[in-house]
């Protein structure tokens, strides 16, 4: 040892130091044995703590003599010889927090026959990190040290607190932890302490360990599923290097399969397996077959409900069947769907057939739809390649009926890194899709189709979130005529453009309105949260929906919001001013408006 603690005097002063935190240990986690029944009169006293704000409630939470005021069975021995304790106790409680030299004066005096205790604490100057020294053995590259060293956040010139002490120490390790290097481990740590310069000399030696890399899948917990259904959704390649965020992320994806409860992965750190370490996967299967009911409501459609019906090993072959049917004010939509099981590929098949019935501004129509799809997903990312056969009847004003078809090839592009997907504060979303028809081939005429959709989300402050979102869309055709109501644009509503009803902004035709082959959409919006579940939200919403470039106009909503970031999600309420029609509309969704 070196520095002020070789002098003896100096080292009884670190053991002094040792023996205070090994008595600080014992005080919190002994208090005195509590009396038999009837043994002591109930006293009844108060204890006034004078202390700097910042170390009072650390005093006030673990002083025995505190604590126990607040009992109905203390006698006057007991009392007094807690009281004392409390100089000790509180000396024992500020070496903790890095004050070694504190000054404690007691008083006691009784009033209105009641015993109070005074506690007068001056801590004192503080001990401050005075040097921090930090050595590896193992072999680490150079930049690996230095992002150690990094991950070290107790500073020289930082207050001296053993819990803040405890946890810096450790975060070197769980850095080399995450990436190559599972058995690193500290090996020797020293916080030495000089109570009278009141600083603090902290050193820390790291064992590497030897570099890990995955070796071979080891699957348990199977039982209806054949083991690919778990191995095709592995990021991890034996040989690869040991990396905790790839663990992780295979486990994300197990857990979002919907074929498992629950699922865990994690690799073992013996070193004697460090060239080949076996990865682990636990998973529990999830009921194959589900039925479930569900109600809700909004301000666009009214009351909604559904029932869907799930069985996630049709045939026994893993192929995941989904039939729905869902009805609400002014649409109803039935849907069955096949998906196969995930490929080597990392692609997912599926066809689907839908029925979709709605009426809305005037415009009713009647989609039969089939769509088969093939789709790589995987955390932030998602392509999808499709062909869709559409047929539609269309009624205007209750009496214009025609019919429309298109076999439409579609290509789409999803981005999200969203740090949430339930009640998101902070990343983007972009969501893009190409697409298109040609004329003889099952389609009445000749078009293309472009929409994109992105929003961004930015935290402002711990407490604010700002939300800018923005959506564009054109079809690709000298006119509308024989496109699908589907295909073309309309807006307004909950999600979209608030202040108006749903899908009123498009063109009119027959007395409806009707969607346009161009749509342009902004909105910002800034959250400010007064809790960490609830917020108040103002608003801007422009855009419209129109048939010819040169006649576009926005037409804006703003307004003001309640959110709530409940377990299933984000639940809004707005209140919201059409300035194109006059007035004001109360909406109410689920889920922040990202898309």
């Amino acid at each position: 040892m070196t520095g002020p603690l070789t002098h003896p005097r100096a080292a009884r002063q670190h053991r002094s130091w040792l023996g205070t935190l090994v008595g600080a240990t014992v005080l919190l986690l002994a208090s005195p044995v509590p009396p038999a029944a009837g043994a002591a009169d109930d006293l009844g006293y108060t204890v006034v703590v004078n202390a700097p704000p910042a170390l009072k409630p650390v005093l006030e939470s673990n002083l025995d003599l505190v604590r126990w005021s607040k009992r109905k069975d203390v006698g006057e021995d007991q009392f007094r010889q807690l009281f004392r304790t409390a100089p000790a106790q509180v000396r024992d409680l500020l070496a903790t927090e890095g004050y070694f030299t504190p000054s404690v004066i007691t008083a006691l005096d009784r009033a209105q026959d009641r015993w109070v205790a005074r506690l007068e604490i001056d801590p004192g100057e503080p001990t401050r990190v005075s040097e921090v020294e930090m050595r590896f053995s193992g072999p680490l590259e150079p930049d690996r040290q230095t992002r150690a060293r990094g991950a070290f956040d107790l500073a020289v010139g930082a207050v001296f607190r053993q819990a803040d002490w405890e946890t810096a120490k450790q975060r070197p390790v769980h850095a080399l932890h995450r990436y190559r290097f599972a058995a690193a481990r500290i090996v020797a740590s020293e916080a030495a302490i000089d109570p009278q310069a009141r600083t603090a000399r902290l050193s820390v030696d790291i064992d590497s360990g030897p570099p890990f890399s995955f070796g071979s899948l080891r699957v348990t917990g199977l039982q209806r599923y054949p083991e690919r259904i778990v191995t095709t959704l592995s990021p991890i390649a034996p040989g690869s290097p040991y990396d905790e965020e790839q663990l992780l992320r295979f486990q994300r994806r197990l857990q979002a399969s919907g074929y498992f409860a629950s699922a865990v992965v994690f690799a073992g750190n013996d070193p004697a397996e460090a060239s080949a370490t076996p990865v682990d996967v636990a998973v529990v299967e999830a009921a194959a077959r589900k039925l479930e009911f569900s109600t809700g409501v909004s301000t666009d459609r009214g009351p909604r409900a559904q029932v869907q019906y799930t069985d996630r090993n049709l045939l026994d072959r893993a192929v995941r069947y989904r039939g729905s049917v869902r009805i609400d004010r002014l649409s109803q939509e039935a849907i069955l769907g096949l998906s196969l099981p995930r490929q080597d590929s990392g692609h997912v098949f599926g066809l689907e057939g839908q029925y979709n019935y709605q009426d809305i501004q005037g415009e009713e129509r009647t989609n039969w739809i089939t769509t088969l799809a093939r789709t790589y997903a995987v955390e932030t990312r998602e392509s999808q390649q499709g062909v869709q056969l559409l047929t539609e009847r269309r009624i205007l004003g209750g009496t214009d009926t025609d019919r429309r078809q298109a076999l439409f090839l579609i290509q789409t592009w999803r981005w999200n890194n969203l740090d949430d997907l339930l009640a998101p504060r902070e990343g983007y979303y972009v969501s893009l899709q190409a697409g298109g028809a040609r004329q003889g081939l099952l389609s009445n005429r000749s078009f293309g189709r472009l929409h994109l959709r992105t929003s961004y989300l930015h935290s402002v402050s711990k407490s604010g979130t700002l939300l800018l979102r923005a959506e564009l869309g054109s079809v690709l055709a000298t006119s509308r005529e024989q496109i699908p109501s589907a295909y073309l644009f309309r807006t307004g509503g909950d999600t979209s453009v608030r202040g108006y009803p749903l899908d009123s902004l498009g063109v009119a035709e027959g007395g409806a309105i009707v969607g346009g082959r161009y749509l342009a959409i902004a909105s910002a919006e800034y959250i400010q949260w007064i809790r960490p579940q609830w917020g108040i939200a103002a608003f801007v919403d422009g855009g419209n929906a129109t048939d010819q470039v040169d006649a576009y106009r926005a037409v804006f909503g703003y307004g003001l919001g309640a959110r709530w970031s409940s377990p299933i999600g984000s639940l809004n309420l707005d209140v919201a001013y059409g300035a194109q029609i006059s007035d004001w509309r109360v909406h109410l969704s689920a889920g922040l408006v990202l898309r």
